[in-house]
């Protein structure tokens, strides 16, 4: 007979737990399941751009409007550092760049809008970003160089300039411990891009959920104290929201930024590499 009390004032406690746990979710937690998932939101974001894009080329005027300015500051900021990073054969890049950018700036302010969630929040979607910058940079590489691409790994020592014992170590380390670490460091970089954008964009989202979750309990649960309190989220909910869109724009440009330094190093160390490998033949040539 107690033993049937007892498991029945246990089941009672789990269920009153169960229920009071259900009671004190946080309604903005609840909100959240309602924001369009990012997948969806991705799409919106090329949707915008597209709508943008079609009114600002149907009003175009040799004295520009807003949208027509905003446009051109845009590209021609873009292509600037295009050219400053990567040389003469950035133009030909620019629209991978161009889209990187207005495509995460708008993906990132997204997320800003009530209902409205940043596919630049989840992984899936900044891997897929990196997964091009990583896929562009080498086969840049592969169709400057073709298989000779492959040398940049073997040139960051040269065995031939030792002698004895040394030539056989730096043998090792040209051709499998330094190519290792290179091979590494090349994945690394799709790695770092995908976190840096991930985790700079979920951190604001986070943020600003919590401090909607404390404005709706702060007012749920009503009395002279909770309304007091219930003014820290709401004062520090607009400094959040400035904080986000300098975080979208700075995240925009970064990830950009990084997408030109890797393409623009790999085409530079190719460049290099052919004017090395072409004064050795000179030099040898003229040895014999």
């Amino acid at each position: 007979m107690s033993e049937a009390l007892s498991s029945t004032a246990q089941t009672e406690a789990h269920e009153g737990a169960q229920g009071h746990a259900e009671h004190e979710l946080p309604e903005a937690v609840i909100a959240k399941g309602m924001r369009l998932q990012p997948a969806i939101t991705g799409w919106i974001t090329l949707g915008l751009l597209l709508l943008f894009a079609a009114a600002g080329l149907s009003r175009l005027k040799r004295v520009p409007g807003a949208l027509q300015n905003a446009w051109e500051f845009t590209y021609e900021w873009v292509e600037e550092i295009t050219q400053q990073v990567i040389g003469p054969d950035g133009p030909a890049l620019m629209p991978l760049f161009f889209s990187f950018f207005l495509w995460i700036l708008f993906a990132n302010l997204l997320g800003l809008v009530p209902y409205m969630a940043s596919p630049t929040a989840k992984t899936t979607t900044t891997l897929a970003l990196a997964l091009v910058t990583f896929g562009s940079t080498h086969v840049l590489g592969f169709r400057a160089k073709g298989w000779g691409y492959l040398g940049h790994f073997f040139h960051i020592v040269d065995y031939t300039q030792e002698k004895g014992f040394a030539k056989v170590v730096t043998a090792v380390l040209q051709f499998l411990l330094l190519p290792a670490i290179e091979f590494v460091g090349e994945l690394a970089r799709p790695l770092s891009l995908t976190m840096r954008l991930f985790g700079n964009i979920y951190a604001k989202e986070q943020l600003l959920l919590i401090l909607a979750a404390l404005v709706l309990q702060y007012w749920e649960a009503g009395g002279a104290k909770s309304y007091a309190l219930l003014t820290m989220p709401l004062l520090l909910r607009p400094a959040v929201l400035i904080l986000g869109v300098l975080v979208s724009i700075i995240q925009a440009v970064v990830f950009t930024a990084l997408s030109m330094v890797y393409i623009g190093g790999a085409i530079a160390v190719h460049g290099d590499h052919d004017e090395h490998d072409e004064q050795g033949a000179h030099e040898h040539a003229a040895a014999h």
